[in-house]
């Protein structure tokens, strides 16, 4: 692996979010139109290219999930009118809902490499879904709104936000993953969290924003991913085992379980309590 690589990568990821960030907050048509035109520069290259494999049809619905029917839906939401939004609202949070707990669910099949915190990830995945799910039933599953372009999820507490993140990080470190690309996921997400929090004049709760912000994270560098400024950076031989990610990831893992299962218990004892 590449050290100077790697740091120019990390570099222009960082730019190229913040970039995003700016255009999400302040010019979302000009980020709708670069979402629309990278979907269709993926589907040309997809249509005009007559073999795939597997691992490439994978990598192209995960694409257009992400792109024309992820980001891209919430953008052309949030240019509709007030009144528009107040009418189809209900009927977007349903998508939403739908579109989190199907990718959360999803992340169960991670192929766990014979790794023991592999197999203790689907563990956690359930979990931390069951909690989100009961956030969701707070809301009544309008877990949706938009504010002056914005978007809100209601649904994810801080302390569930930060269960997720240690939760991926260890996901990220099974060998499924050889690749350093998802390196500044997370810090990237909890900082883009931030920085709409403070944009929107912290009109609303810190964690509200927490899904507009991997949303636009999360987007970003599949795009960087398929379509690299710099050339893909590879890893070397790993320095540390397999055994050993294990005994570093596990206690993570055994303690974000313990969280989980402590906010799950106390959303059954008090189920009318909303989340704050």
């Amino acid at each position: 692996m590449d050290p100077t690589l790697l740091v120019w990568n990390c570099a222009i990821t960082i730019l190229v979010v913040a970039f995003v960030c700016y255009l999400a907050s302040f010019r979302q048509t000009i980020l709708l139109m670069l979402v629309m035109a990278f979907a269709l520069l993926a589907g040309i290259q997809f249509i005009f290219d007559p073999h795939h494999n597997l691992i490439e049809i994978l990598s192209f619905i995960k694409f257009m999930l992400l792109l024309p029917f992820g980001l891209g839906a919430v953008l052309t939401f949030a240019g509709f009118s007030e009144n528009k939004q107040q009418r189809f609202l209900l009927w977007f949070s349903r998508y939403i809902n739908f579109a989190v707990v199907a990718n959360i669910f999803a992340m169960v099949f991670t192929p766990g490499g014979d790794t023991y915190r592999g197999y203790l990830s689907r563990v956690v995945c359930l979990v931390l879904l069951v909690w989100l799910l009961q956030e969701m039933e707070k809301e009544r599953f309008q877990t949706t709104q938009f504010d002056r372009g914005y978007f809100i999820f209601r649904s994810s507490p801080l302390q569930w936000i930060y269960c997720h993140a240690a939760y991926r990080i260890a996901l990220l470190s099974l060998p499924t993953f050889d690749s350093l690309q998802y390196l500044l996921l997370e810090p990237l997400s909890l900082v883009v969290m931030f920085v709409l929090y403070r944009l929107h004049k912290k009109r609303f709760a810190l964690h509200y924003y927490f899904g507009f912000a991997d949303t636009l994270v999360v987007t970003t560098l599949t795009a960087l991913t398929r379509y690299p400024i710099l050339p893909a950076f590879k890893m070397g031989e790993p320095f540390i085992r397999q055994s050993q990610w294990d005994m570093i990831f596990i206690p993570i893992q055994l303690t974000v379980i313990g969280f989980a299962l402590r906010a799950i218990f106390k959303n059954t004892a008090n189920p009318s309590s909303v989340a704050v």
